[in-house]
């Protein structure tokens, strides 16, 4: 049991008063996708040692100073997003342009310092669009997640009423939710434990559904130069869009009557990193890569709202009434700092025609943090605890990329790749599935290893114009949980069980690319 256990209380009734952030939401606006150019994708990422393409620009800047000529890029996308739970599926598709970008070659009279580059680019490195859909049954009950989360709260500090200070702006939402639902009632009428309210031995049938939308935007600027043409440098510095949003039902339907739950959230901001980055080529065979991402600082503004519709006439005592309590909407700020990354990259290049490479990526997420903007009110200590839950939940992932090209004739290219993400939970997070979730959204996801098989073709039709496509499947098996778990902070018993849903996870994508170089 980790230690953590005895301050989740704390947690969840500090940290989560109003509307909160958690480890979840850190995890969320850390991770990428694998993105980039077509010919990067259809060799699975693996572009860090290679250069010459805006995609190992964006992997290692050095890759700029490959360029022997100016370029003009873009990416068109298609993709298929199935998440399946059982037989219940939920697609959702988007068409989109992922990438763009430029770069501006400038020869130097120097022959150590043979050329200076210029580069700018665009690219969608995570896209949130999503749909989820789980039915079952259940012996479990979110009932008794708030009973036990609301331990210590006095009654009255959770009473909505005309004459009555609003208990949103003081109190945990899930608590008021419940106790002015008659999900939950006090022990002996005046707490301070409560009780989940007594349905009896019935079978709890529940159904899961979120939708998330939304993207992180990178936006890179680069410079780069060449030393003796054998050791290549860049910097990079990036500016990253965040635009997220979250819809989320819970639903428990009980033989004569139930309750949903409704979530709504959005979040919105910006970040900014930078990059630097070496290749160096002992031999004309050979290009060894290096790369180091800084943390990400982002400022964010999150928007949230909730909603329970409850009908237990059948199971209340007197004075209940069927109908739903509905919070105000309310905005928070906050601060997260990502992870940074290192990037090491060999590649060979075996004459003219065939290319293998391959990166090695890791990144430690138990570095995440959330903060307090610096002219905020409240105090600096406030995510304190959940930065403690961060650094006891994640642990430093990997990411292995690996591609080949093979070049048919002067104009034509087949290419082959594959790229593995390491999850990035301790192996105790996902026993224990005690995630600390914030506000009243209970809903989370133990995601899996993701695993791209990718492939694609090349042309060129001139010294100046070509044409790359791509495919780029995607899978990933997650446990879909409709609350945490609970235990004793003494024993460490199980008190609220919580059985996960697997979700089943993949995607399929194509993608265009045409490019000029002059």
């Amino acid at each position: 049991m980790r230690k953590i256990t005895t301050i989740f209380g704390f947690l969840f009734l500090f940290s989560s008063l109003i509307v909160a952030q958690g480890e979840i939401d850190a995890l969320r606006f850390s991770r990428e996708d694998l993105y980039g150019t077509a010919r990067a994708m259809s060799m699975g990422g693996a572009f860090g040692a290679l250069g010459g393409d805006m995609t190992g620009v964006t992997i290692n800047p050095a890759g700029i100073a490959v360029y022997r000529s100016s370029e003009v890029v873009g990416t068109l996308n298609i993709s298929n997003e199935r998440s399946s739970v059982g037989s219940n599926n939920a697609n959702r598709t988007r068409f989109d342009m992922d990438h763009l970008g430029f770069v501006g070659y400038f020869p130097l009279r120097n022959s150590v310092v043979p050329l200076i580059n210029f580069g700018f680019s665009y690219n969608q490195t995570k896209s949130f669009d999503k749909e989820v859909l789980a039915l079952g049954n259940t012996n479990s009950s979110l009932m008794s997640f708030i009973a036990n989360r609301s331990h210590g709260i006095d009654p009255q500090n959770l009473m909505r009423g005309d004459n009555l200070p609003d208990p949103f702006l003081t109190e945990a939402w899930l608590p008021i939710l419940g106790f002015n639902s008659g999900l939950i009632y006090p022990e002996n009428g005046t707490g301070p434990a409560y009780l989940p309210l007594n349905i009896g031995s019935e079978n709890i049938q529940d159904e899961i559904f979120t939708r998330e939308l939304g993207y992180i935007n990178n936006y890179d600027f680069t410079v780069g130069t060449t030393l003796n043409g054998v050791l290549n440098l860049g910097l990079s510095l990036s500016i990253k869009d965040v635009s997220y949003s979250l819809t989320s039902e819970y639903l428990e339907d009980f033989a004569d009557g139930g309750y949903t739950l409704f979530n709504w959230l959005t979040t919105s901001g910006a970040g900014v990193s930078a990059k630097f980055g070496a290749i160096y080529r002992p031999i004309n065979e050979l290009r060894i890569g290096l790369s180091y991402h800084t943390p990400t600082w982002y400022a964010l503004t999150m928007t949230y709202d909730a909603e329970m519709v409850h009908d237990l006439e059948a199971y209340a005592g007197d004075g209940y009434e069927p109908g739903g309590i509905y919070s105000e909407r309310f905005i928070n700020h906050y601060d997260l700092k990502s992870p940074g990354k290192l990037v090491a990259s060999a590649a060979g290049v075996l004459g003219s025609r065939f290319i293998v490479s391959m990166d090695y990526e890791m990144v430690n997420y138990s570095n995440m943090r959330l903060g307090v903007p610096s002219n905020s009110a409240d105090s600096q200590n406030w995510f304190d605890i959940d930065n403690e839950y961060i650094e006891q939940d994640f642990k430093p992932t990997s990411t292995v990329k690996l591609g080949m090209e093979y070049r048919f004739t002067p104009q034509m290219y087949g290419r082959l790749g594959y790229a593995w993400m390491q999850n990035p939970y301790e192996t105790d997070a996902v026993e224990l599935a005690e995630a600390g979730v914030a506000g009243s959204n209970t809903i989370f996801r133990m995601e899996g290893d993701t695993n791209y098989f990718t492939g694609g073709l090349g042309y060129r039709f001139n010294r100046n114009f070509y044409l790359d496509a791509a495919i780029v499947y995607k899978t990933q098996n997650d446990d879909l949980y409709a609350f945490p778990r609970v235990y004793s902070a003494g024993s460490g018993d199980l008190l609220v069980d919580s059985a996960p849903y697997s979700l089943k996870n993949n995607s399929i994508r194509g993608l265009i690319t045409l490019g000029y170089r002059f």
